[in-house]
């Protein structure tokens, strides 16, 4: 399909006298003809429904970008800094699933059981959950209000001699508006919980501008007045999101971002005298899906002259691991408006060809091991041969990536015992559970200055690492999870699903810390008698469904071990970290060695900042193992 230049659709839109007005509520950036015509040769309807200009040409984008708030703030290093909240209202162009399809095995092929409450511009994300349609095009109408608001908020310099140059665009997960938060931070030192909005505080700590979107990505309930959402009319008439309908989040929206993203390279140029030397970005779970969109679409990485929009992408523990890829689909539109349902194909339609390549950028990809959902089992070729968790979805896209030969531009990190979210979450209201789980902050840091070197000098990132044999098969560069000290020097398990102290229970993310004992208690299992003085906290716990945490892996519900029990098993199974050889005991110069060597290794293979480097090796000094 032959690309029409965007610069013509721009010149064809100012001569619209009834457009002109609508752009003065956002003068950072016009409104534009939907759906956009991407700079390809080819485009493949199988995986991204029907070419630009087969549906019908829409004007959409910012209606209002209004600023409400301008304080002054410091960085962690005292630098003067602005905390700019920009409140956007506007349309998007995209699709929603309508009286849809699951393929089975969860469905039945019969219509009305797809989810049907997200609307996005591909279906790349959607189609992973097995919806087969049907996809009726429409517009999306958001809006900033107190109860729905729809905002840009940019952490800029005051400036511009304090700016590196780069600009980091975060995009939160499946949440209702996530709020920009900040844990207090001090210079030239690890700063815990500082994953927190996708490490915002932490990137404007390097001198970077950070901007934080806020959407509504949820559509999870039924819309009344006091609760409202993002209207939807599709083309054939049909109105959502409005009292008595499904509310409709923007989940996965590519425009959106885009249009985001262009708004505040805009802004920044306006204020700091340049637009940015280089473009990142930064998502979580459905955040991450959506840039993942962007890269599997061809050419979908561009701004609105068709310009690459991202240099480089840091995907944090995409939604499901969904957006594979590979693409065992094929799309039929079945009317005038362009409405399409897919269907299984034989036949994979994602190719990376140089075409493709060339609108994409290099990729760090954080897959966090211990997510443990599952509801994605119903992709093509894919559910077959993979247990359908989210974790091993995750590790099959990693190997899938070597298959395709996109891995020079995509790598995977897996961390061992972190689930969807790091102790950041449990931080404010539970500091006392939080102090003792994994904190990825080390690593992730490490791994945004790694892209950023990759972007802008070619130094080439750390060698991917994932727990899957069939990667290191057919790449022996690959290593293993990574495996921070409280992985590889344990002093207990993570677990998902716990009950809090206070009677509380998590679901799937955060993994609880559970500890084993600091000393030998009498090794029994819950059916026995309990010997004199023994205690019930000292047996092995059960978690918020009542199944057993069993940290033994006996099967029986037993007395906790103590962590010197444990690494001599380790050692009995052949581990090469937090080990005791048989009569060998628990010291503390043993523990601090062990955490010594594991951090150090971290460092040296570039996984680990220097921070966190050392302020494991003087938590280990402290950390309650049982002996002084």
């Amino acid at each position: 399909m032959p690309y029409r230049l965007l610069a013509l659709v721009a010149f064809i839109i100012s001569l619209q006298p009834s457009i002109s007005s609508a752009q003065d509520g956002c003068q950072y950036i016009k409104r534009y003809m939907a759906p956009l015509e991407y700079p390809v040769d080819n485009w493949s309807t199988a995986t991204a429904g029907p070419a630009p200009g087969e549906v019908e040409q829409r004007l959409v984008g910012p209606e209002e970008c209004r600023i409400i708030k301008d304080e002054k703030i410091t960085n962690a290093y005292g630098k003067p800094y602005r905390h700019v909240v920009i409140a956007t209202s506007g349309s998007v162009f995209g699709y929603t699933a309508q009286n849809s399809r699951l393929l089975p095995p969860i469905g039945t092929g019969e219509e009305g059981e797809g989810r049907e409450n997200t609307f996005a511009d591909h279906v790349f994300i959607l189609q992973a959950r097995g919806n087969m349609g049907p996809y009726v095009p429409g517009t999306a109408h958001y809006q900033y209000r107190e109860v729905t608001p729809n905002s840009i908020e940019v952490l800029i310099p005051e400036n511009a001699s304090d700016w590196n140059g780069n600009l980091w665009v975060l995009m939160h997960g499946a949440a209702h508006f996530s709020p920009l938060r900040f844990f207090p931070r001090e210079p030239n030192q690890f700063n815990r919980y500082t994953e927190a909005s996708e490490s915002a505080g932490a990137l404007m700590d390097t001198g970077s501008v950070v901007v934080w979107t806020r959407r509504d990505a949820t559509g999870n309930a039924e819309v009344s007045t006091d609760k409202p959402s993002n209207v939807v009319r599709l083309d054939n008439g049909v109105e959502l999101g409005v009292p008595g309908t499904q509310a409709m989040g923007l989940n996965n929206s590519m425009s959106l971002l885009r249009d985001y993203t262009v708004i505040s390279e805009n802004f920044i140029k306006e204020h700091l005298g340049k637009a940015p030397d280089y473009t990142f970005f930064r998502g979580h779970s459905a955040g991450a899906a959506t840039a993942r969109a962007m890269l599997m679409v061809k050419g979908a990485n561009i701004d609105h002259d068709g310009n690459k929009l991202f240099d480089g992408f840091y995907l944090d523990d995409s939604a499901g691991g969904r957006g594979a890829p590979t693409y065992f689909w094929e799309a039929t539109v079945v009317d005038e408006i362009g409405t399409f349902r897919l269907e299984p194909s034989d036949t994979d339609q994602m190719s990376f060809d140089p075409e493709h390549r060339k609108f994409m950028a290099p990729v760090i990809e954080v897959v966090h091991a211990a997510y443990s959902g599952g509801n994605t089992s119903t992709v093509p070729r894919l559910f077959e041969r993979v247990y359908p968790t989210y974790a091993n979805y995750k590790r099959e896209n990693a190997r899938l990536n070597i298959e395709k030969g996109i891995d020079d531009i995509w790598k995977s990190y897996e961390i061992a015992d972190v689930s969807h979210s790091d102790a950041q979450s449990q931080a404010e209201k539970y500091p006392e559970l939080a102090k003792d789980m994994v904190d990825i902050g080390g690593v992730a840091m490490a791994l945004h200055k790694a892209l950023e070197d990759w972007v802008i000098t070619g130094k080439q990132p750390p060698n991917q690492r994932v727990e899957a044999r069939d990667v290191w098969e057919i790449d022996s560069t690959v290593g293993p999870s990574i495996k921070l000290p409280e992985t590889a020097c344990p002093r207990g398990v993570f677990r998902t699903y716990m009950n809090r102290p206070d009677g509380t229970a998590i679901g799937s993310s955060p993994a609880i810390f559970v500890p084993y004992l600091t000393e030998l208690r009498p090794q029994i299992n819950a059916n026995q008698l309990r010997p004199p003085g023994y205690k019930e906290e000292w047996l092995e716990p059960l978690n918020r469904y009542g199944y057993l945490v069993d940290m033994t892996n006996s099967g029986h519900r037993m007395t906790r071990p103590n962590i010197e029990q444990v690494w001599h098993q380790r050692y009995r199974e052949g581990y090469e970290t937090g080990t005791l050889r048989p009569y060998e005991t628990l010291t503390r110069e043993r523990y601090v060695e062990c955490v010594a060597d594991v951090v150090n290794k971290l460092h040296e293979d570039g996984l680990l900042t220097q921070e966190a480097l050392s302020w494991y090796i003087e938590k280990a000094q402290s950390d309650d193992i049982g002996v002084d």
